[in-house]
């Protein structure tokens, strides 16, 4: 399961001056075309310790409420097929 899981088409762009600060948003696409396996993605990160309170959200675009405005126009600026997002705060 892990090698369906892995991250593909990684693209990541810096959003700054939001209310939340400077954003890091990465756009990637898994494999996978059910909810549950990104749910299952999300969860094997959280094991690793590497989600925490500066991720504003990760997971499936269409479920992504954060930003979405900006979310949108970032992805028109993309050439390569993505599903999932990343929104975290960075300094």
């Amino acid at each position: 399961m892990k090698k369906e899981l892995e991250a593909k088409n990684l693209v990541q762009f810096r959003l700054t001056g939001t209310p939340d600060g400077n954003l890091l948003v990465s756009f990637y696409q898994l494999d996978v075309f059910n909810e549950q396996a990104v749910n299952w993605h999300i969860a094997g990160l959280l094991v690793e310790n590497k989600l925490n309170a500066r991720v504003l959200y990760e997971g499936n675009l269409s479920n992504n409420t954060a930003y979405q405005t900006a979310i949108r126009h970032l992805l028109e600026r993309l050439d390569v097929y993505v599903n999932c997002v990343r929104i975290e705060i960075v300094k």
